[in-house]
This record gives C-alpha cells, structure tokens and sequence, in this order.
C-alpha cells in the first residue's frame, strides 16, 4: 500500500529505519541510502527495532527476515500493535537474503508490503523508494517502453470512462494488462452491483455473519482489481471486523459501503446498457495460436553443424529419421540459426572449427534456447564438446554425446524432450472452482487465451466434474460456504482418480494466520486473488514449466 503525504514533501524528510543484525548490511544499504539524502536509524535486531518504533516515526522500514532473536514475521506481528496503537501504518519491506527468493510470495502474504533481495540492486531499491514513500517523496523515470505501453492503454479508454472519479484506471490496467480486459473486468464487475449489494445488505440484516464476511471479501479483491479503491478499503475493513467478532462495527459501516459501491453503478451504465461495445480479441488471433502451436508440437529436430557429407552426421541423420523425426540440417552460422528459430524446438549442435566460433554458436543457441524454452543438446568430438561446455550458459544444455555416439540413447532422450516440448506447449486445462461469479467470469476472461478454462460455484459441483474428467490443474478458493478448500482438497486427494491433479488455493486472505492454516495443508501453490492479470499468467506459466521439466 502506497502512503499518500502532503505535497511538499520531498526525500530529504525521508526517515528510514534499516534493521539488520549484520554490520555490513547495515553499513550497505545506509551508506546507499544516504548517498540520495535520505535520513537513516539503523537496529541490529528486532527488540531493538521495537523500541525505536515505539520512540519514533519512520516513512519505511527495511526489516531484515533471518535474525537471533526476533525473526522478521514475528517482528512485523509487534509492529503492526505498534501501528494500530499510534494511527500511522509504516510500510515494512521484508529484505531478506538471495535464498529467500522463493518465499516472496509467502513474505507479502504475512504482511511485509513488498520484498527486497540482497545484495539490493539500485534500481529495485529506487523501485521501493518511488512506490512507498509518500507521494513527491521519491521518483524515478519509468522505463520509457512500458510507460508508453501503459499510457497507450490508458488513452484507448472511452472518454466517458476517465471521468468516473471514483476509479484509478492506471491501476485498473495495471492489474488487468490492457485497456481491452480492462474493459471486460469492468463489466462483469458493473453488472453485478445490484444483485451484490443486495446479498450484502440481507446477511448484515439477518446477521448471517459468515456469509457477510465471503461477500465483502470477495468485493474487496474485485475492486481492487478494477481500481475502486475506496469500495476495496471500505470492503477489507469490514472483512477485518468481521473476522475479528466486532459486529457493531459492521452494523455501522455496511451503509457507507454500500452507498459507494451503489454509486460507481450510474457512472458505469454505458458498460451495460449496449451503448458501448466490449472490446474483444479477433477470433483469427486464437486460430492462429492454435495452428502455431500444432506446427510447433511436429517431431523436428534442428541439427546444426556436421558435415552432412560425414559419416557421422549421416549417421544421426539417419538414427533419427527411422525413428520418425524430421531433421533439418544447417550450418553453423549464426545468420541461419535466426532464420530457423522458429522452426524446431529440439536443437542438436555438433561443434567444429575454431574454439572462437565454436562458443560463439555455443552462447547464441544456449541463450535462444533458454529464451524460447527450447532443448538443446550437443554431440561430436569431445574435445570440441568441452569448448563448448566452456561458455557460461552451460547450465541451459540437456544433454552431450561425444563420440563415439550412442545413437539410440540420442533417438530415445529426443523422444523424451520430444514429450516434454509437447506438454509445454500443449493447451492446460484449468478448473476453477469459486462461489463468486464475478470472480469466475474474470478468470475465464483472463485465462482463456492461454487455457482452457472450467468453472465451478461450488466444491460438489467440483467433485461431479472430476468424476468424468481430468484437469492439469485445479484453482480455487479456500473459504466457500458448504465444503470449504481444505474440504474439498482431502475429497480429491483421496480418490485414486483425481489424487495426482496439483491444487492451487487462490484465495483474497493475506493474514499470517491464513497463510500458514493454507500452507499447513500442503498445497500445490498459492495466490492471491488481487495479483494483476501478467503476474497471474508468469506464475502459472512458472508452475507449468516446473511440472514438466
């Protein structure tokens, strides 16, 4: 969460508290601190960062994870007492070493605002330095191609819709990755204003508290995702009072939310009364991706160098067309290799000539390889294998075969990378299951162009579906009424049929306490239902690669 400060305010006021039982990393990030004037206190624990909390007020903390004492979770639990006690919530920043890389997630849904990995490199310290400190505090310029892609978008908005006061529509398309989903997000989120507003009002009536808190829970995440930031605050501090038993503060606030989230619907009408087209992606642009990727999935192999005169390189040619491959056969210049990137994902490069050119094609093909998530294997002398082992992209080569060459461990790992190739680029198929319509349309309408996309209100309803098939994967939402997630998933892993499909809880709750009851029950991964539309595809994405590599 961004501060807001006064307009004056400017980086020399900046106070940062840099907690760090290491000296050194205390000395590094102060000394880089103050070389841009900004002010620093600095503890060597979290006992130490408590008293000066208690003592001062900071714009930012930099709160280290691993320390004697105080780790940083249980340092960041005092803080947050500290912050509800004097009405300023400080944004802490969880800086945390190289290993802590993998847990970035689990560290932002403990309550750090963001996370920031050691050694910090300056542009990720300028990257927190402009999104946390309050506003004319500190900023950088953004890199010109994606500032101009997002005011791109941003212009390609109808113009009405710029003046709806009560939505930030950077962020909006921020979260959504273009004008076009923002669009479609906005109106999925409109044409239920009614109906959710009702079902809200009903259960604080009737005091059905649990359903109150789903539904404000489910709003708050939507909101934010189409930038109604007001709606989304007013939402998460029910949601917290609610969870939190004081139910007078939900008998007092419900009003107020709903007044605003009632008054958005007028200024969004043309979204839902035909007046205005929703933009959509041309059919022909999914027909193309498909063709492309049922030409890519053929079983080619691009054999690059060996003299196709040889004896060897005849030999593998002819090795891996009796096993029903088709080789394509260049030369080692990395002019051609460009001109046939597209053209295989399996590359085998046999290497001759000078050491100079021979890691020349070595770095060109490792780095495209590794970009287009292609294999690339090498064969031929070993001497000339070791040249090309040298390079430091050596990590991104599956397999080497020096001569003599084991031609049918060749023809059958090509069958495997074959495979894996196959399932990379085959179209997943995702169940997502959610009580939230809304919720479920926005999914369908991010996640369609690269999946195929289920959907299901309910854990029963989940169940039946799986009796008769299988996804690649399962989406959904931990709390629901009926089965909750935990339910659900002890229903699916105990049935021999569905007990292999991965099960990711994508959930809106970010507490400590709901992160570590998520986590106790073993999941596949999780995320949360407020990441942008891009992150949510990177990390699916990740999650698919990982599973088939």
């Amino acid at each position: 969460m961004a501060l807001r400060g006064d307009n004056d305010f400017n980086i020399d006021k900046a106070k940062i508290l840099i907690v760090d039982d290491m000296q050194v990393n205390r000395i590094i990030l102060s000394s880089a601190l103050s070389a841009m004037g900004v002010s620093c206190d600095l503890a060597e624990s979290g006992q130490k960062c408590l008293e000066l909390c208690r003592e001062n007020t900071y714009d930012m903390i930099l709160l280290d994870h691993h320390m004697p004492d105080f780790d940083g979770i249980e340092t960041l639990e005092e803080l947050k007492q500290i912050f509800m006690h004097t009405g300023k919530e400080t944004p802490v920043i969880c800086h945390t070493a190289e290993a802590g890389r993998s847990n970035i997630g689990l560290y932002k849904a403990a309550g750090f605002a963001d996370v920031l990995i050691k050694p910090a490199d300056q542009k990720d310290l300028n990257a927190i330095l402009e999104r946390f400190l309050p506003d004319g505090g500190y900023e950088i310029p953004q890199d010109d191609e994606e500032k101009k892609k997002k005011e791109k978008e941003l212009a390609s908005l109808p113009s009405w819709l710029k003046h709806v006061t009560k939505l930030d529509l950077m962020s909006g398309i921020e979260h959504c990755k273009s004008a076009s989903d923002y669009i479609d997000t906005l109106t999925v989120f409109a044409g239920s204003i009614n109906d959710k507003a009702s079902d809200i009002e009903r259960f604080e009536k009737e005091e059905n508290w649990p359903m109150y808190i789903l539904r404000v829970h489910s709003l708050k995440s939507v909101a934010r995702l189409i930038g109604a930031v007001t709606v989304a605050d007013r939402a998460a501090d029910l949601e917290y009072a609610g969870n939190h038993g004081e139910y007078d503060v939900l008998h007092t606030g419900t009003a107020a939310l709903l007044d605003e989230y009632r008054s958005i619907l007028p200024k969004l009408r043309p979204l839902i009364d035909g007046s205005m087209p929703v933009t959509a992606e041309p059919e022909e642009a999914g027909d193309e991706k498909k063709q492309e990727q049922q030409g890519m999935l053929e079983q080619v192999v691009m054999f690059v160098g060996g003299d196709e005169y040889g004896i060897v390189g005849r030999g593998i040619v002819n090795c891996l067309e009796s096993d029903g491959f088709r080789v394509i056969q260049i030369a080692d210049v990395p002019e051609i290799i460009l001109n046939h990137r597209a053209d295989s994902n399996i590359w085998l490069y046999y290497p001759t000539g000078l050491n100079d050119h021979i890691r020349l094609v070595s770095h060109l093909l490792a780095e495209m390889c590794h970009d287009d998530n292609k294999t690339l294997c090498l064969a031929g002398d070993p001497m000339d294998i070791d040249v090309a082992l040298s390079i430091y992209e050596k990590d991104y080569i599956a397999s080497v075969y020096p001569r003599p060459i084991d031609l049918d461990r060749m023809a059958a790992d090509m069958y495997e990378y074959y495979y894996h190739q196959s399932e990379y680029l085959r179209t997943k198929t995702i169940l997502v299951i959610d009580d939230d319509t809304d919720f479920l349309s926005i999914m369908e309408r991010w996640l369609s162009e690269d999946y195929d996309v289920e959907c299901e209100r309910s854990g029963a309803g989940a169940l039946k579906y799986l009796k008769h098939n299988r996804p690649d994967l399962i989406l959904r939402d931990y709390e629901m009424p009926g089965m909750n997630g935990a339910q659900v998933m002890n229903r699916i892993r105990s049935n021999p049929k569905s007990e292999r499909i991965p099960i990711i809880f994508l959930t809106g709750k970010n507490e400590k306490e709901d992160v570590l009851r998520i986590l106790e029950r073993k999941p596949d991964g999780y995320l949360l239902k407020s990441m942008p539309h891009a992150e949510l595809l990177e990390a699916l994405n990740r999650f698919f690669v990982g599973t088939i590599l």
